[in-house]
């Protein structure tokens, strides 16, 4: 336990050893400032439990698997390591239905045909090679021939053919042969094609039983266990950065270790106590705990005849331990002595060049 007589002697040694005699004797002659360094890890194990409505398509055995009757209530053994998520997967008592689908052999009939395997197509389709000129230049596409063409569809002979209709020769579109449609790529004229959900069978697969012409129906339970890690480090700041790093290396700390029903000792100093307990309430769905902490009093010092200097005190292995830091008053000055540097050599680079 520190107190303000050890703490001023130890920085009063420690001044005396760097070659500065001024005495460092009484509380009113240095402020002190008290803090708690606490450290640690928390592993804790959280659990949920939920329900959800399962379905299986075919036949499935759920014999071998835990059954339930409340989730909530039922007793699942403590995890032997808390690292790591297992998850519980469990059949509500009475919920399991294994029944035949009512498609009866797993296929029903093609609503997209009605069963009939083809769907109705038009045989035949527009030419579209001939919208703005007369599939035939002579009939005009009604078998019957009205006259001799005039003007430009005269001099278009030469890219006509044999019409189908009227026989006439060079008056027909190449494409429709006169005729003014052309027949259907898909039915190929025969005004049906095939159905492409079915392939022409009339039927499909049922997607609720996935064709197996069964189904499991069950309400499942899900108990799952994740650990979470928490780091604890107080105060979060406040105090050197360097200073906490040789309390680490060189102090002489205070340990506990807890599981999730031990107490707090009993034998830890008071503040350690204090500090301990935010960090053990139990967390929401939490069923199980493991947490290692270390304490470390320590002192920041500031003495008045050394205002650059503030002294971090703290128990080392066999005595106390001093760590002198710049004070934030001498940092600041030397940052800004650092700045003025730069901005005058900054000047005297632009009036050289």
């Amino acid at each position: 336990m520190l107190n303000e007589n050890d703490v001023l002697a130890a920085v009063r040694h420690h001044i005396i050893q760097r070659g500065d005699p001024s005495p460092v004797e009484q509380p009113s002659n240095a402020k002190i400032t008290w803090h708690s360094l606490l450290e640690g890890e928390i592993l804790r194990c959280l659990e949920t439990r939920t329900e959800h409505p399962r379905l299986h398509r075919g036949h499935l055995d759920l014999s071998g698997t835990p059954q339930y009757d409340s989730l909530h209530q039922h007793a699942l053994d403590a995890p032997k390591e808390l690292a790591g998520t297992t998850t519980a997967k469990l059949v509500k008592r009475g919920t399991v239905a294994d029944q035949a689908c009512p498609c009866g052999n797993g296929h029903i009939g093609c609503p997209r045909c009605q069963g009939r395997g083809e769907l109705p197509c038009d045989p035949s389709a527009p030419c579209t090679d001939c919208p703005d000129t007369d599939p035939c230049l002579l009939c005009h596409g009604t078998r019957t021939r009205t006259g001799e063409p005039l003007g430009d569809q005269d001099r278009a002979r030469n890219e006509r053919t044999t019409c189908q209709l009227c026989g006439a020769l060079d008056a027909a579109c190449r494409t429709c042969r006169g005729r003014g449609k052309t027949t259907c790529t898909t039915c190929r004229g025969r005004g049906s094609s095939t159905c492409p959900n079915c392939d022409r069978s009339g039927t499909v697969t049922h997607e609720h039983c996935a064709g197996t012409g069964h189904t499991v129906t069950w309400t499942e339970g899900v108990i799952e266990r994740r650990t979470r890690t928490e780091d604890v480090t107080w105060p979060p700041s406040g105090v050197s950065f360097v200073a906490r790093q040789q309390a680490r290396d060189n102090g002489r700390w205070s340990t506990a270790s807890l599981t999730h029903h031990d107490p707090v000792p009993d034998d830890l100093e008071t503040e350690f106590k204090k500090l301990l307990r935010p960090h053990l309430k139990k967390s929401e769905g939490e069923i199980a705990r493991e947490a290692a902490f270390r304490y470390l009093p320590l002192a920041r010092v500031e003495v008045p005849h050394r205002p650059h200097r503030v002294y971090y005190v703290f128990p080392g292995g066999t005595s106390l331990e001093v760590v002198p830091v710049l004070s934030p008053r001498r940092t600041w000055q030397l940052a800004g002595a650092v700045l003025a540097t730069v901005v005058a050599l900054y000047l005297v680079v632009q009036l050289i060049a």
